[in-house]
């Protein structure tokens, strides 16, 4: 029961995010996908996603504090 709890706290966070945000943590976070995966998913240079994968935790960090979660 606690589990489903965190759970549904984290995607109420996730939907939070921008867009470009959400696709990248889920792709990595929840995915699990490599670094290289990625970037060939979404068509970028390394340096970007591994950039954007610590902006959007940085993101996602924020919202989880805001939310007393």
């Amino acid at each position: 029961l606690e589990q489903d709890e965190t759970r549904r706290q984290v995607n109420e966070a996730l939907k939070e995010l921008k867009d470009d945000d959400r696709e990248i943590l889920v792709l990595k976070d929840v995915q699990g996908l490599a670094y290289e995966e990625i970037a060939d998913i979404l068509s970028l240079p390394m340096g970007t996603v591994k950039s954007r994968i610590s902006r959007a935790r940085l993101a996602f960090k924020e919202i989880w504090k805001r939310k007393g979660a």
